[in-house]
């Protein structure tokens, strides 16, 4: 990931909490390309938290994919945060 696009939120839930949701937005960059991020935030509020955390011309859109609540627990995010899924991963 690049610096310039470094996770958003990471201060949410400084008091240890976990994220009980995350969603699944799939991003295109301005060449055509894309990519899967994480948002780890209600639905309603997934696609714009990625939004703010890639550059600007960047479209993103929500996928129907559902992670199960292991998976979930797996990724340790704090709520409020977004990552990009590696694409090695």
């Amino acid at each position: 990931m690049d610096e310039d696009r470094d996770k958003k939120g990471a201060s949410c839930g400084d008091d240890g909490s976990m994220a009980s949701e995350v969603h699944l937005v799939r991003v295109t960059t301005d060449d055509g390309e894309w990519r899967i991020w994480l948002a780890a935030t209600d639905r309603d509020h997934a696609v714009d938290s990625v939004l703010d955390a890639i550059p600007e011309g960047w479209t993103a859109s929500l996928m129907k994919n559902k992670l199960s609540a292991v998976d979930i627990a797996n990724l340790h995010m704090q709520p409020g945060e977004v990552r990009e899924i590696p694409n090695d991963a």
